[in-house]
């Protein structure tokens, strides 16, 4: 309760309270107010400021009681995005930023570092096992690395450690490629020239296709018969779309390619208007237009339907068929090392077990 007094002698007001000031509560004196009114408005004034700071006090000191297993999970997402986002490519940030939004906050999102535990991270395991293996084991992995991050900078247990991952229980599937005469049949149908020629790039260099999307005149050497990867196309972006660099450092490669292709790209280059993009002109061919044109055209042929993606799947495979060391195809394909060519393309390589026997045989 305040008391207001005006002085004497000066006629100022004052007044007087009691007030909690650091967690003790004091006896105060407010004074030199030249009315009533003003003493009262400076009264409700100091005790509003000092509830306020009385109340950031006691949260700090809350604070201090709290151990980071208390933190809720969106804390510690909010605070490994902020960290990832100055770390890796925009198009990486989108890609686990949805994997996070859409697969892992809705399950973890109101619950607290310290109860979440392996049974509640096998539950989560339950909930998601509809999904093919390869993206339920990534969305594990995006899970696995938010514990990582909080074990290295907050001091929490990565809880996700403890629970045995996924088998891989699915048949293997083969790889879908076109042979080179199923090739032939289907680019006679690929009437543009534009399209025409960036599909045969894709089926003879082995290329990605966000690698051919941003290729320049620049990156082209007519004489050597030579194209430069160095920049990748992405659409996961808050642009239209953005070059960056390619997916890994060894994907940065020169790809020799036949002299028929180079001569045709050369027409193709003089009988064309001067272009940012070879294959699109000043904007790089859009993805739907693409994929409409690749799937009409391999209609036409008769052709069984596959990925554009795997255009690449079938260089490799002409070139392994046709005796080209697994060390070459994984250079022409920009793999980021032979083991991750060997894991996909091994079934195809000539089996080398008779020969092995012969020089036994022999000896």
């Amino acid at each position: 309760m305040a008391s207001y007094e005006q002085s004497k002698t000066s006629k100022t007001w004052s007044v007087r309270f009691r007030a909690m000031v650091e967690g003790v509560e004091k006896h105060m004196r407010l004074s030199g107010f030249r009315t009533k009114k003003e003493a009262q408005a400076g009264y409700i004034s100091f005790v509003n400021e000092q509830e306020k700071k009385e109340k950031e006090r006691e949260k700090k000191e809350q604070e201090k009681k709290l151990t980071p297993s208390d933190m809720l999970f969106s804390t510690l997402v909010d605070k490994y995005l902020v960290h990832q986002k100055t770390r890796i490519k925009e198009s990486s940030y989108i890609t686990i930023s949805s994997k996070i939004n859409n697969h892992i906050i809705p399950y973890f999102k109101d619950m607290a570092i310290k109860d979440i535990t392996p049974l509640t991270v096998l539950d989560w395991q339950h909930s998601i096992d509809h999904y093919a293996y390869k993206h339920k084991s990534s969305l594990r992995t995006q899970l696995t690395s938010i514990f990582k991050y909080g074990e290295r900078y907050i001091g929490i247990t990565n809880i996700v450690a403890r629970v045995e991952p996924f088998r891989n229980t699915e048949p293997k599937k083969d790889v879908q490629c076109w042979s080179w005469e199923e090739f032939n049949r289907f680019i006679v149908y690929c009437d543009d020239p534009t399209y025409n020629l960036f599909f045969k790039f894709l089926y003879i260099s082995g290329c990605r296709k966000g690698e051919a999307l941003a290729l320049s005149w620049d990156d082209i050497d007519f004489d050597k018969r030579t194209v430069r990867i160095n920049k990748n196309l992405t659409r996961k972006t808050s642009e239209i779309y953005k070059i960056i660099s390619p997916k890994n450092p060894s994907s940065i490669r020169t790809v020799d390619m036949p002299q028929k292709f180079i001569d045709e790209l050369k027409e193709y280059k003089y009988s064309s208007p001067c272009s940012t993009f070879v294959f699109g002109g000043d904007e790089p061919l859009k993805e739907s237009n693409i994929t409409r044109y690749f799937r009409a055209c391999a209609e036409k042929a008769g052709n069984r339907i596959i990925r554009l993606h795997d255009m690449r799947h079938s260089c490799a495979s002409l070139l392994i068929s046709h005796g080209i060391s697994i060390v070459a195809v994984s250079h022409r394909l920009g793999h980021k090392n032979v083991e991750q060519t060997l894991n996909t393309y091994s079934h195809l390589m000539p089996s080398e077990a008779a020969q092995m026997v012969h020089i036994f045989d022999s000896l």
